[in-house]
């Protein structure tokens, strides 16, 4: 057996017994004082909080926005308590980590985490986040603790390696570790329905790429759309239902009013400014927050949704349900982003993301369909928006879109905070 493969062996003992560990260190300073809190809250991922509502995307962008302001986020030893191996994770990654571990091993928080009933007050659970009480919790500690070991004296990087929690789990608490009996393949022998491998054709470059793209989209009249404006609504688990109204004045104004139960909130880019408005309350987007809500809102809504760019590559060809794909990649250091353009009709149909973090891999997914005719140009009236938990992701379907409507400077505003 190879020094390779010894690792890879390795590392997937560890992950049976380990994923668990990144749940169990997560600890809540309201928790410990015996308040009623909501994970979802106590993560920054409340259903309400405005930013996160209409930008839709995750925290693992919010952390690069901080980096490139130069601000330095707080870690998780930091703000929580009794963290033993996770120590130097932001804080903000915290909830990606505990939603892919839940996924992965198809468990909830109370897997590992000791519950102390609900709050008669709000409703909410009341968690002990720091306790070691359940067995599973310094069990899986300890395998943590040796995954990280093989990783640091093996070099084995995980930009590089497929290998996470899923990898052995695929959504239960104890992987399959041995073929079933008798096998139907083997190394000597094919399977009996075994087919002949598809020869797929070879993709055209990135330049052929994007030329049939921008045409497919609609060309001259696409790159000279002006404005646009979407009506429709965005729909997510636990009833999070609301009407949606988007305004875009090309090359960089943005504003998203969603009509939510608690009543409007408003959010404006403008440039390298923005603000985020909910009933009286305002609050001023850093500038990295704004160009990273921007570069979002352009993948999101503009007619071009992504232009070529250096670096980009070929990714060959993939499926995307039924329909072949030509890929096109483009990766650095933090993120690969995976773009899926129909090869037939040119149109984008998929992008994923795979965002770096310092302990595993996370995906994110955008699917781009029903593409219809508004004057002259391609868009998609449905777009969807998957992330690694089922809570943050979304449905956003449009039942009107106008292109090159008359739209006021005054619009995109941005509004004051009151004086306190």
């Amino acid at each position: 057996m190879s020094t390779k493969t010894k690792v890879m062996s390795l590392i997937c003992v560890g992950l049976f017994l380990c994923v668990v560990v990144i749940v169990t260190n997560a600890t809540d300073r309201g928790a410990a004082a015996g308040e009623a809190e909501d994970p979802r809250v106590v993560f920054g991922t409340s259903p309400f909080d405005p930013a996160r509502i209409l930008r839709g995307t995750n925290v693992v962008k919010d952390t690069f926005a901080l980096r490139q302001a130069g601000q330095s986020e707080k870690t998780v030893e930091q703000t929580r308590k009794n963290i033993q191996v996770l120590k130097g994770l932001p804080d903000s990654q915290l909830f990606l980590v505990m939603n892919f571990v839940a996924t992965s091993l198809g468990v909830q928080c109370n897997f590992c985490h000791v519950q102390q009933g609900k709050d008669p007050k709000t409703g909410f659970t009341k968690w002990v986040w720091e306790s070691d009480d359940k067995p599973e919790k310094q069990a899986a500690r300890r395998m943590m603790q040796m995954v990280l070991s093989i990783k640091a004296n093996d070099k084995v990087d995980f930009r590089e390696n497929p290998v996470t929690c899923y990898t052995c789990h695929r959504g239960q608490t104890k992987p399959i570790g041995l073929p079933p009996m008798p096998l139907a393949r083997s190394g000597h022998e094919p399977g009996p329905n075994d087919a002949a491998p598809n020869v797929r054709p070879a993709s055209p470059s990135v330049d052929q790429i994007f030329a049939k793209y921008v045409e497919a989209v609609g060309g001259s009249a696409a790159t000279s759309t002006k404005t646009l404006v979407l009506k429709g609504k965005r729909e997510a688990s636990q009833d999070r239902n609301w009407p949606n109204e988007i305004s875009v004045a090309i090359p960089d104004k943005f504003l998203i009013v969603a009509t939510t139960p608690q009543g409007p909130v408003r959010q404006i880019v403008n440039g390298d400014k923005g603000s985020v408005m909910n009933g009286a309350n305002v609050r001023a987007l850093a500038p990295a927050e704004a160009i990273e809500a921007k570069r979002s809102w352009e993948e999101l809504f503009n007619v071009i949704k992504v232009k070529m760019s250096a670096g980009m590559r070929s990714g060959g060809v993939g499926k995307v349900g039924e329909r072949d794909a030509n890929i096109v990649e483009r990766v650095t250091d933090t993120r690969t982003e995976r773009y899926y353009f129909d090869s037939q009709t040119g149109l984008l149909l998929r992008k994923i993301t795979i965002n770096q973090t310092v302990l595993m891999p996370f995906s994110e997914q955008l699917d781009f369909e029903d593409y219809r005719d508004v004057d002259g140009v391609k868009v998609p009236f449905t777009i969807r928006y998957s992330a690694i938990d089922t809570f943050n992701s979304w449905t956003r379907t449009f039942t009107e879109i106008k292109r090159n409507a008359p739209l006021e400077d005054t619009l995109f505003a941005i509004p004051v905070a009151p004086p306190k």
